[in-house]
């Protein structure tokens, strides 16, 4: 009896599968569980298949998230490279990217390492010639353009809701109730707007006076919790915290630009986006306005200027503003500085002790400025302490006589005229950014149309190169927003400084009285509207007053200004 035939074994390909969602919702809902069944059947439909391992990834956008940057594509090449398995099978293409100009070539990786690539409704991806690698580019390029069109549909639905004074989502807001707007959406909910809370109002208002007065965030929740009266909860019904009160000083919403895109998705974690990322409504919404628009970029910039500097600088330099206001009895600690060694003036404390005729001890202390760099064995050949009493009344009685000076003035006029040269020269720099951005945006988009004709044959550039040199063109076009971005800052803060000059002007007559009157805090923040720098020596006071000052001093004066040009100097 012949012996039965045996039927080799077969050998079965090795299949890795990926899936990927882009944002916390999916992940926590069906859209993996879809994705890992639909690939397991399909894998169980092929009898020469077994399934050995997969890559997830959480909360990742394929649109905004680099291949470089997302850990499982780098480690399925890696396990590629090490030859783990044969095949890569995606619920759809998709799964591996939405960049047009990156993941075509992520999937022509796999395909040259001797990877099948298979997507279950698209099936398999080859790339043996020119028709292969046009589907495989065009497939991401119609991708890529419904991400964009989605994000870009998206935003303009909410700018526009946003305009009409309708509520885009997340919370009211302190200051703010929901009510209903009589307006419903396409699928016939109810819509909301905001509507301003005047008690609350109020407070708002209270939050941004102690910031013009130098109250930081820690400090004012501070107030809020333990010295205000009654007590007030924050909007969670809790004690208030400094980061609810930062976030509160730097919403647009205050003065009737609410926000959209406060928070952004990463790995599945929403995260705050620092304030420039935020995308503003075109149009102002008068109704939700509880702090004008002037006095809210001018606190705005004041905080800034209070903000740690994290580049350093030359101690004493023309330029150095106080990074915060000190908690320091003494008037000038931040504006202060050696005249010998440049180090900033701080403040010690004179003890002397005494004893009553009971015998019970006291003790008495007394501020001074101190030289930090001479305390800390810097050379320096300056005195160690100074007299708060003479130092500080020298400043005052100099400030007292530069606004004299000012009070014969007229400035409405001259503010607009100084303001309006400064600011057209910026805004004719803008413009030739923005006429730059366009021509580099019509540059990327003929080099984006390259592509098509170099996958099928029709160019003299390699898809390597055009790759190469859009990536360098967008490159170009982000440096380009961002120039432009730092000249609407500087437009912004002439603007700015004009609603101070003018704010000066108004306060001028009775600006000594209102010093008195003022708290410790407000004295420092009227001091540092004025003054860049107070510089003292052995012989003398240089005293510094801010550009725009400087600049009005000089037209009271009719020549050279008296202040700020030069030394100022009182023997002692």
């Amino acid at each position: 009896m012949a012996a039965k035939k045996q039927t080799p074994p077969l050998t079965k390909k090795r299949v890795a599968c990926l899936w990927r969602v882009s944002d916390k919702k999916q992940l926590y809902g069906d859209d993996i569980p879809l994705q890992r069944r639909a690939c397991l059947d399909f894998i169980a439909s092929k009898p020469d298949w077994v399934f050995v391992k997969d890559y997830t990834e959480g909360g990742v956008s394929g649109y905004k998230v680099s291949a470089k940057n997302r850990d499982a594509i780098q480690q399925a090449k890696t396990d590629a490279e090490n030859g783990e398995f044969d095949v890569l099978l995606v619920f759809m293409f998709d799964r591996l990217g939405r960049r047009d100009d990156e993941t075509p070539f992520v999937l022509r990786w796999f395909v040259e390492k001797g990877i099948e690539m298979w997507s279950v409704n698209e099936g398999q991806q080859k790339l043996e010639d020119h028709t292969d690698h046009l589907v495989n580019y065009l497939r991401f390029w119609q991708s890529s353009g419904e991400s964009k069109k989605t994000s870009i549909r998206v935003t303009e639905n909410q700018e526009q809701m946003a305009e009409d004074g309708l509520f885009t989502g997340g919370s009211a807001g302190f200051g703010y109730r929901l009510v209903f707007s009589g307006l419903k959406n396409k699928k016939g909910k109810d819509l909301f707007k905001r509507e301003i809370v005047e008690e609350d109002a109020k407070i708002i208002d209270d939050f941004f006076t102690m910031a013009e007065e130098g109250y930081g965030g820690k400090r004012i929740a501070k107030f809020m919790n333990e010295e205000r009266v009654p007590f007030v909860p924050s909007a969670t019904g809790g004690n208030w915290t400094a980061g609810v009160i930062n976030f509160i000083l730097r919403n647009p919403l205050y003065k009737g630009f609410p926000a959209i895109g406060k928070r952004k998705s990463e790995m599945g974690v929403f995260n705050m986006q620092d304030p420039e990322e935020w995308i503003l409504p075109k149009k102002q919404i008068p109704e939700l306005v509880i702090i004008e628009a002037d006095r809210w970029d001018r606190i705005q910039l004041l905080r800034k200027s209070r903000a740690p500097k994290k580049d350093g600088g030359d101690e004493g330099q023309e330029g150095i503003t106080p990074s915060k206001l000190s908690k320091s009895p003494l008037l000038l600690i931040g504006m202060i500085w050696c005249g010998h060694c440049g180090a900033p003036l701080t403040t010690t404390y004179n003890r002397k002790t005494y004893t009553l005729k009971t015998g019970e001890q006291r003790v008495w202390t007394s501020p001074k400025y101190r030289c930090s760099g001479k305390a800390s064995g810097k050379p320096c050949d300056g005195k160690t302490i100074h007299s708060p009493n003479i130092v500080e009344s020298m400043v005052l009685e100099e400030l007292d006589m530069y606004l004299d000076q000012l009070k014969e003035m007229d400035l409405t006029a001259e503010v607009n005229k100084y303001i309006t040269n400064n600011l057209d020269n910026d805004l004719s720099k803008i413009k030739q950014l923005e006429k730059d951005k366009l021509q580099q945006e019509k540059e990327l988009n003929v080099l984006t149309e390259e592509v098509t004709k170099s996958l099928l044959g029709q160019s003299s550039f390699e898809p390597k190169l055009l790759n190469s040199l859009i990536a360098k063109k967008r490159e170009e076009l982000n440096e380009l927003v961002t120039a432009i971005a730092k000249e609407e800052v500087k437009v912004l803060e002439k603007k700015v400084e004009k609603s101070d000059i003018e704010l000066l002007s108004k306060k001028i007559p009775n600006w000594k009285e209102v010093f008195g009157k003022s708290s410790l805090d407000k004295k420092k923040i009227m001091l540092s509207a004025l003054l860049k720098s107070v510089i003292v020596k052995r012989d003398g006071i240089d005293i510094n007053l801010k550009l725009h000052v400087t600049h009005f001093c000089k037209l009271a004066n009719g020549s050279e200004f008296v202040l700020g040009g030069r030394a100022h100097r009182w023997q002692r």
